[in-house]
């Protein structure tokens, strides 16, 4: 890989223009992630991380959230405790006045010229930063700092977190005037403070703040279960019972096309050829409570702008991976409805049916039914679309044809790059498909999902791929696909 990007980078950043896919918040509208081709992923790293190693220490790595959150309690005499935020940050991050502070922090001109050049080219504007990429996270931080030093020196007792600002006050007035100046100090480097999460709070409020989600998530769990599903709430968090601290809801993206020739699931007869895991039965209730605290949850316009619906939108997202694990179908049952009215928990939902679909046969044709019914529905986003069509190239192929995999045929032939892409991947995953409509839309979407693209292809005519590598990276797909 590295003697394939070498001489490419060698000639300067490709400069290609992302893909942008906007993916669903639920409520609070759509995020845009801009999808990089290879080569500039690889650039934004290196520059990035080149940049990184001669800022100060406190920017090259964040301090832990809840040490940020605790901050202000430890300052002297404080009584009121301010917290804010800017809106839409990475989007209007402005690349002139973040190189300008990268130079002056770093001294790395030649790296940031590069860095601002790439960064030009990849977004189309000289504002913003990509999304959910540690690489923008320093960058982010580095660009938000000045605000913090300014507010220091003006004696305000600042603390930040990307974009999120803690700051304590001695009077009322204090505390106002603290935030009027932080909210000059953005505007200077073209930000806006998030008015609707700006709060002022007494120091014991502000404490009581600091677990009042957590505590209100409890009160609702807890409320009207029986005594051997008390306290059950903590089964659901990420790394329960996971040695390497990754996360139960995890799924795994990095599978391999199935050969055409793989056995076909309705034509098997013998006993299911996966055992599903043992899941923590204590987890599995605390799980299938928070299900029931979804199915419950008063739907009105009114409730949805609540508390209680993020909470139970936060357990079931938690919630769904354990759920499938669990050989539990009611979500299968109820997956327009996920669909349709948590748009954000998509990833989720994704996961459920991989974990849910190692039950065995059994499963796996519910999942093939549940998966005709809602591609036919038109309720889904690009975003959405791509994760379900990620979702579906991990179902083994039936006898039959699915109205599911036609739909993945026609995402392939018209849809977005990404989706287009996915479903190809998807396909040659699964050993079925048009390898012609494979093959055009390895030309036909952007150079940043060609390599998705063809590893469907591979997946669907071995030896096509091999006559139209485009390049070595193209080969080395191809020899890993050989491996597994």
């Amino acid at each position: 890989m590295e003697a394939w990007l070498r001489p490419r980078l060698r000639r300067g950043p490709s400069g290609r223009a992302a893909s942008v896919v906007f993916a669903d918040k639920g409520w609070r509208g759509a995020r845009p992630l801009h999808v990089m081709t290879l080569e500039d992923r690889v650039l934004y790293r290196a520059l990035v991380g080149l940049i990184k190693n001669a800022l100060p220490e406190r920017l090259r790595s964040r301090e832990p959230v809840e040490q940020f959150r605790t901050a202000p309690l430890d300052i002297p005499d404080a009584r009121y405790i301010s917290k804010t935020d800017v809106t839409a940050y990475y989007e209007f991050v402005d690349h002139e006045l973040l190189c300008a502070e990268l130079t002056a922090q770093t001294g790395e001109e030649l790296a940031v010229e590069s860095l601002a050049d790439l960064l030009a080219s990849v977004i189309g504007r000289r504002v913003g930063l990509p999304q959910v990429h540690p690489s923008s996270d320093v960058l982010g931080d580095t660009y938000i700092d000045p605000v913090r030093r300014r507010l220091l020196r003006r004696g305000h007792a600042t603390f930040t977190y990307s974009d999120d600002f803690r700051i304590a006050s001695r009077s009322l007035g204090e505390a106002r005037a603290s935030l009027e100046a932080c909210a000059m100090e953005v505007h200077a480097l073209g930000l806006v403070l998030n008015e609707r999460k700006t709060y002022t709070y007494r120091t014991a409020k502000y404490r009581e703040s600091l677990t009042s989600f957590a505590d209100a998530e409890r009160r609702l769990f807890e409320e009207g279960e029986s005594p051997d599903t008390s306290g059950g709430l903590g089964f659901l968090d990420p790394g329960y019972g996971d040695a390497d601290g990754d996360g139960a809801a995890q799924s795994t993206l990095g599978t391999s096309p199935v050969d055409s020739s793989v056995d076909e699931d309705d034509a098997f007869t013998g006993e299911d050829d996966e055992v599903a895991e043992d899941v923590d039965p204590r987890r599995v209730q605390a799980a299938q409570r928070a299900w029931e605290l979804w199915e419950e949850e008063d739907e009105s316009e009114e409730a949805q702008a609540g508390q209680d619906a993020a909470i139970t939108q936060s357990l079931l997202g938690r919630a769904l991976s354990t759920l499938g694990a669990a050989d539990d179908s009611r979500p299968l049952k109820s997956l327009s409805a996920l669909l349709r009215y948590e748009p954000a928990l998509t990833p989720q939902v994704a996961a459920y049916i991989d974990a849910y679909g190692r039950g065995g046969r059994r499963a796996r044709t519910e999942i093939r039914s549940a998966l005709d019914k809602v591609v036919n529905g038109k309720i889904l986003s690009t975003w959405q679309g791509i994760w379900l069509a990620h979702a579906a190239g991990g179902v083994k192929r039936a006898t039959q044809r699915h109205d599911y995999e036609d739909w993945l045929g026609r995402c392939v032939a018209d849809g977005h790059d990404g989706l287009a892409a996915t479903a190809a991947a998807s396909l040659g995953r699964i050993g079925r498909g048009d390898v012609d409509l494979v093959a055009a839309a390895v030309d036909r979407v952007g150079p940043e999902w060609h390599r998705l693209a063809f590893w469907g292809l591979i997946g669907l005519d071995r030896a096509r791929a091999e006559s139209t590598a485009d390049d070595e990276l193209d080969r080395m797909l191809l020899a890993e696909a050989a491996e597994q």
